[in-house]
């Protein structure tokens, strides 16, 4: 039986090189990319890294970054200036107003973590907020006050346009129930 050859196959290629090993690696060719055409900077994509800049965009970006680099320099003078007391006064005015600012994020969080706790919106956590712990405490309770009258007068409100029907009281005579229909024709009964 003739064994059928499926693919054939010349390992003798794959075995020995035919061209010859540089031992020295060439340079690969730059970043093969293509030439990009040039776009209109006012219809180009603003994430383009490619975007270009009309003169007048230059200008104002030099000018903005000029400007700051000028009141950097005017604030360095001005520091420079200062004796050592008025320099220590600042520090102390930065570092105080830096703590109120900590105070104050921290009365916040506190104002926003008691709404959600009595499942209140928390978007009013800089309305009730204060540094002082009692004040904050009895604008919270004033706010959940208000909000439970809102919502009692929503509710009144919806309530006004579908009052419920008024319950039947039994042996009202309506003839609805049967200890009525009963009651009456043991009336009837009696009185024949």
């Amino acid at each position: 039986m003739k064994k059928q050859q499926l693919l054939p196959m010349n390992l003798q290629m794959f075995a020995h090189p035919t061209d010859p090993v540089d031992p020295a690696p060439q340079n690969p060719p730059a970043d093969p990319v293509e030439p990009k055409e040039p776009t209109d900077p006012k219809t180009s994509d603003p994430a383009d890294p490619d975007k270009k800049y009309t003169e007048a965009d230059v200008d104002k970006i030099i000018n903005a970054r000029f400007a700051k680099w000028q009141s950097d320099q005017e604030e360095k003078e001005r520091v420079s200036k200062l004796s050592v007391s008025e320099k220590e006064q600042e520090r102390i005015a930065k570092l105080e107003k830096l703590e109120h600012d900590v105070a104050s994020r921290d009365a916040v969080d506190k104002s926003r973590k008691m709404l959600s706790d009595e499942k209140l919106p928390e978007t009013f956590a800089k309305f009730i907020a204060d540094t002082k712990e009692d004040v904050s405490q009895e604008k919270f309770n004033e706010f959940k006050g208000l909000m439970q009258a809102f919502k009692e007068s929503i509710v009144s409100e919806i309530m006004k346009d579908r009052t419920p029907a008024k319950p039947k009281v039994a042996g009202e005579g309506n003839g609805s129930d049967w200890r009525s229909k009963a009651q009456q024709a043991y009336e009837k009964s009696k009185g024949e």
